[in-house]
């Protein structure tokens, strides 16, 4: 029998500091003697989309991809090589699992997120070998590896940090930001060539939760209704929140166009969705992480966290990626596993709480100040009622009595009609100050 294929993707998310310095970023990494830029053709997604991903247009870039080349042996020498995990129990006994690191990836984006990607290919196909050693491999920050050059062990979490040392000066990087430590879990892409069988769900089962042999299989119709989603007789795929797994059987009739054309675009325009959608889910992420202490938001910052989201849905949320059928109905079963359209609920119901709230605040605050000012009208409209009185009396005497010599009768009537015009004035605008406090009273 032919050998047959596999290969697993393993995802370590992290973030920068400031994402006003994605362009210093990715120019380091083009200055960098580690990482080479990777030009990806998206030949199947809507122009729409790939534009936006042309790393040959830099200026209107938001994604760049890079490759680590490893020629900086001090930073990381495994690639290529073949590692073994701790022992654990399979099958019986205690075995390490053995994989070759095939190769290790970067995506950068605008939003400040960023993927680190490693590819691994393990030693055995064996389907509950392989959804055994990615349980544990998964724990990127636990599970610690060795390669058969360096017995010195290490995570993948601690290479990824070895990796982007050479850019620290862009500033810290925060790993897996959205996790408690200790509790970081990578999500996990798969690709593996079985032979023909009636019925792949439970393979699909352990496959696509990455759960090893003391997990038991329950049938159940309805998830796997959702999960599970057979693009043609000889193609299967699973996918749940944590990992998305590829079954193919070569052996049905199409082996030549599986082990090639397929097997290509696994690797690159279904990795590319796929790190699309786990972007998506880790701005996300972000966003609530960020938002989560209510109490500390003003009312600018959550207009920032707004504008961002709003900027974030323009540039990389989409209904539509796609009309090659296969690629979109995954699509869509991706983003129904990943819940995107709940947690985008999730950050839009706080922003929402949260700025009334902000406003409500405002608003008292606002009435406050008016009601202070109004207090001093007041004492200002009773002092100017004396002053006015004074005035209109001296005025009277002076130029009436003195000026115009008219007699005592006149002065005293004109400055009767002053006191009363005065008194008049006085009274609306009391009146018009204690409407409006009523009237702000019942807002």
């Amino acid at each position: 029998m032919e050998y047959m294929k596999n290969t697993s993707y393993f995802f370590v998310p992290f973030k920068y500091e400031k994402y006003e310095r994605f362009k210093d970023l990715t120019r380091m990494l083009d200055e960098s003697d580690s990482w080479d830029l990777v030009h990806d053709e998206i030949i199947y997604m809507m122009k729409y989309v790939a534009d936006k991903l042309d790393s040959r247009k830099p200026e209107q870039c938001l994604c760049f991809h890079y490759e680590w080349n490893g020629r900086k042996r001090e930073d990381f020498s495994g690639l290529k090589d073949w590692f073994s995990t701790q022992k654990h129990p399979f099958q019986g006994t205690e075995i390490s699992f053995r994989f070759q690191l095939i190769g290790i990836q970067l995506y950068c984006f605008s939003t400040s997120v960023c993927i680190m990607v490693f590819q691994v290919q393990f030693e055995k196909n064996d389907p509950n070998y392989i959804a055994s050693a990615e349980y544990y491999l998964k724990k990127v920050g636990r599970e610690k590896i060795f390669s058969d050059q360096n017995p010195n062990e290490i995570t993948f979490l601690k290479i990824a940090e070895k990796l982007m040392r050479e850019v620290e000066e862009i500033g810290t990087f925060d790993y897996f930001y959205y996790a408690n430590p200790s509790t970081e879990r990578a999500n996990v892409l798969s690709y593996l060539e079985m032979e023909k069988k009636e019925d792949y769900r439970e393979d699909l089962f352990f496959l696509r939760y990455c759960y090893s042999e003391g997990f038991l299989y329950t049938e159940d119709q309805e998830r796997e209704k959702k999960e599970i989603y057979q693009s043609s007789h000889d193609m299967i795929w699973g996918v749940s929140q944590e990992a998305a797994v590829c079954i193919t059987c070569p052996e049905m009739g199409r082996g030549t166009f599986i082990r090639t054309t397929f097997y290509r675009n696994f690797n690159y325009q279904y990795l590319y969705m796929y790190i699309l959608l786990l972007h998506q889910k880790y701005v996300l992420y972000m966003f609530l992480t960020e938002i989560g202490v209510g109490r500390y938001n003003t009312l600018e910052t959550l207009e920032e966290y707004r504008r961002r989201l709003y900027e974030f849905e323009a540039d990389f949320v989409f209904s539509c990626v796609t009309e090659v059928a296969q690629y979109q109905r995954l699509y869509d079963r991706m983003t129904d596993v990943f819940a995107l359209k709940d947690m985008y609920e999730d950050i839009n119901e706080p922003i929402r709480a949260l700025t009334e709230e902000r406003k409500r605040e405002t608003e008292e605050e606002q009435k406050s100040r008016e009601a202070k000012l109004n207090r001093s009208l007041l004492f200002l409209s009773i002092l100017s009622v004396f002053s006015a009185l004074i005035d209109s009396f001296d005025f009277s005497a002076s130029f009436l009595g003195g000026t115009l010599k008219f007699g005592p009768a006149v002065v005293h009537g004109v400055q009767g009609v002053c006191i009363l015009l005065i008194f008049l004035t006085a009274a609306g605008v009391l009146k018009s100050l204690f409407v409006s406090k009523k009237e702000k009273l019942k807002e």
